[in-house]
């Protein structure tokens, strides 16, 4: 009958650890020499199980990574070494197994990049923790994150959605940096914006079939620059304000006529045509701009009456 290896390993770890906390009860408390050999042999054991498996079976790679840098942090510990680096040798360990199963099978183990990813910036963290800054820190999580996404994507074209989160965890890393400027970080909600529009620009001009992608991406970009104009202290004043409001409908105006006159969707004709004029209300009469949306209504109602008499005369 077979061993169960894996049985037969931890039920010698937990015999031993019984064993060491009994002789530790009574001689008293071990010296880190002596742990760092414990753990670097039962790290090298597991090691050599693993190779004898054929180098097939990568579970065996845990235990070899978390004894053995726990042995080198124990050893970095004892020489005196103040600084949180000590716990990199462990997190550097977990990552041995994920890197593994991946490149065994790209295809069928992609899944070992995200919690590989984790570890990576983890080990990381504890090098550049004592010279870095908590901005730095945090941005390379949200690059780390989506590095990991980004491979899994280039793994397999058809995962869109690793794309997606991919992008989006890069765009969230712009905001720790930005806060290293001070007053720039508030900058950060105009240029989100702004990036999620992006990618709405590149299906519009991809594809003639996905035309709705441009109404998206201009509603985005002009509140981007309407929310940074405002950020700017730019808007200060009710004519300031009556300005931005004619930049926002114009854009939006901009939008819908695309729509309308490139993509040949003629709903949209109206709704670019009302926005337009309140866009000119707005810019100039600043001092009654606050009545566009009375306006809008008889705008938009007024030309559906249009319509309707020009097509019966027709």
């Amino acid at each position: 009958m077979e061993l169960n290896k894996q049985n037969l390993f931890w039920g010698m770890i937990l015999i031993g650890a019984g064993i060491l906390a009994l002789v530790r009860h009574f001689v008293g408390e071990f010296s880190p020499q002596f742990w760092i050999l414990v753990f670097a042999a039962i790290s090298l054991f597991a090691f050599i199980t693993y190779a004898l498996s054929g180098w097939k079976q990568w579970g065996w790679l845990f235990p070899v990574g978390v004894f053995g840098g726990l042995a080198v942090t124990i050893a970095l510990a004892t020489s005196d070494l103040e600084s949180a680096a000590v716990a990199s040798p462990l997190f550097i360990g977990l990552i041995i197994p994920f890197a593994v199963v991946y490149f065994m099978d790209r295809v069928r183990n992609w899944w070992a990049l995200i919690p590989g990813g984790v570890m990576v910036f983890l080990a990381l963290t504890t090098l550049l923790v004592d010279s870095l800054g908590g901005e730095w820190i945090g941005a390379l999580l949200f690059f780390m994150v989506a590095l990991s996404f980004l491979i899994v994507y280039l793994g397999n074209r058809t995962r869109i959605w690793a794309l997606i989160v991919a992008y989006a965890t890069a765009v969230l890393g712009i905001a720790p940096l930005m806060a290293i400027g001070g007053d720039t970080a508030a900058y950060f909600g105009p240029i989100f914006l702004f990036a999620i529009a992006l990618p709405f620009f590149l299906l519009y001009f991809r594809s003639a079939e996905r035309w709705w992608a441009i109404i998206p991406a201009g509603v985005l970009t002009t509140v981007s620059i309407v929310s940074a104009f405002a950020i700017s202290g730019f808007i200060q004043s009710e004519q300031e304000g009556a300005i931005m409001n004619a930049v926002m409908m114009g854009g939006l105006a901009v939008t819908f006529a695309v729509v309308w006159l490139r993509n040949a969707r003629l709903w949209a004709e109206p709704v670019a045509m009302v926005l337009a004029v309140l866009a000119a209300i707005s810019f100039f009469f600043t001092s009654q701009y606050q009545i566009y949306g009375s306006v809008a209504i008889i705008l938009a109602g007024g030309y559906l009456l249009f319509q309707s008499l020009r097509a019966r005369s027709a």
